[in-house]
């Protein structure tokens, strides 16, 4: 009597893993992003807010960029959007070990707080009351 062993590839921690440096990618563009609202002269990220001054002529006029991180809705976003993004980076390291070492069920268990965790800080979640 022969027994045959049938080994089943299940990329899930694999998927897992691409899914959580996606995350911490998109994060990290959100905070490094330079044009969060855009106008026809006007421009909004979390560092600067920038202006366009009517051009007289043809030709384009000036910018004029100010840091704007003196309100406190801004500094807020940073805050949030940071702990976002560490939280983020410590679940992708979790899992990028967990994935190398093995069968460890309790770091996934990690992984999915940091993760939840993360999903909770993003300033989405917290509607602002603050007029550009």
């Amino acid at each position: 009597m022969s027994v045959n062993d049938v080994h089943v590839f299940r990329p899930f921690k694999l998927v897992a893993l691409l899914c959580v440096f996606l995350a911490l990618v998109l994060d990290l563009v959100a905070l490094l992003s330079p044009s969060w609202v855009t106008a026809d002269h006007f421009s909004l990220s979390l560092w600067e807010s920038c202006s366009q001054s009517e051009a007289r002529t043809s030709e384009e006029g000036e910018w004029s960029c100010y840091p704007t991180l003196t309100t406190d809705w801004q500094i807020a976003t940073l805050v949030l959007l940071g702990a976002g993004a560490v939280a983020t980076l410590v679940a992708f390291l979790v899992a990028l070990v967990s994935l190398c070492k093995g069968k460890r069920r309790q770091q996934y268990r990690t992984v999915g707080v940091f993760l939840f965790t993360a999903g909770l800080s993003p300033p989405h979640m917290f509607p602002l009351t603050h007029t550009l």
